[in-house]
């Protein structure tokens, strides 16, 4: 039985196979070390590149979280601002009828003071229709419209109506999680008391005189108006707090994610380059031996 006879050209394919694939692996390498990741497309690692994609799905999600609640920032500052101007509103009302219910204050006097409540009245029915990013803040769901409409005689209000909605707006901040971020103005303005028409019957009694009213009666629902002010405050700070903590959490999943990448794409350099000259040396000693097996030179072989 004959041997098999090598022919000159099995001996050329069988040395252009080899060191098209070490060529391949140099290259592969040179990748690596350009982009910093051992993982460029699914080719290279099968299994890590389907788990990369499943993590980078996660970063963006979680991106999308962290951006929904910066978004609204801005919204429940504005909340919090306006709750605050109106609490410090009634502080200053407060003063006023205390003054005005004083029995050495002559009816001409309240009249004087009752001026100073139609202009803090305005003031309330401003900070009511506050907007941010063109949205009203104390509409519910209805944001396209001021949600609190004044009747008017000539210039003075006689009654504030509230034509938005008790709905919640409420953004995603996690995949199963939703949190409220607003507080309807019927809560605010209307809830325990009717803080517009509060302000509108001290007025009038201010304009009369009933300084028994001014003592009996309205002393007592200015602290209740306060007190509301006060719980909304509370509830905007609860949503802040909340959104502070997912926010931050959020933020700590993606860093996590992040490390879980790296982990599994990420090339590790000292080891790469390592890999990399002693796969150039490696090449480099194929083509010296090619070039004496098959007895032509490499420019040679080129041609």
């Amino acid at each position: 039985m004959g041997g098999m006879r090598i022919t000159q050209g099995f001996m050329v394919d069988r040395t252009l196979n080899s060191l098209n694939r070490q060529l391949n692996e140099l290259a592969i390498l040179q990748e690596q070390l350009a982009t910093g990741q051992r993982v460029n497309r699914p080719s290279d690692d099968p299994l890590d590149a389907r788990r990369a994609i499943s993590i980078r799905t996660s970063i963006r999600q979680n991106e999308q979280f962290v951006a929904n609640i910066q978004d609204v920032s801005p919204h429940l500052r504005a909340t919090e601002s306006a709750v605050n101007s109106v609490q410090s509103i009634l502080q200053r009302v407060l003063e006023l009828t205390v003054q005005a219910a004083n029995e050495t204050v002559n009816l001409e006097q309240t009249q004087q003071i009752a001026l100073e409540i139609d202009e803090l009245l305005e003031q309330i029915v401003l900070e009511s229709n506050q907007e941010t990013n063109d949205r009203a803040i104390f509409g519910g769901t209805r944001t396209s419209t001021d949600p609190f409409i004044a009747t008017r005689v000539g210039d003075t209000i006689t009654s504030v109506a509230y034509v938005g909605n008790n709905g919640d707006i409420e953004i995603p901040f996690s995949k199963a999680g939703r949190a409220t971020i607003n507080v309807p103005g019927d809560e605010v303005f209307l809830g325990d008391i009717d803080i517009f028409q509060l302000l509108i019957d001290i007025r009038d009694d201010m304009n009369v005189g009933d300084q028994n009213s001014l003592s009996q009666v309205r002393l007592a629902e200015i602290n209740t108006g306060l007190n509301q002010m006060l719980n909304n405050l509370a509830k905007v700070g609860t949503f802040q707090n909340r959104l502070e903590r997912v926010g931050d959490s959020a933020e700590d999943l993606i860093l996590e994610f992040q490390a879980q990448l790296s982990d599994k794409i990420d090339a590790d350099f000292a080891e790469t380059i390592t890999r990399f000259n002693v796969q150039q040396n490696s090449f480099q000693a194929a083509l010296n031996a090619s070039a004496r097996v098959i007895q032509v030179s490499l420019l040679d072989f080129i041609r």
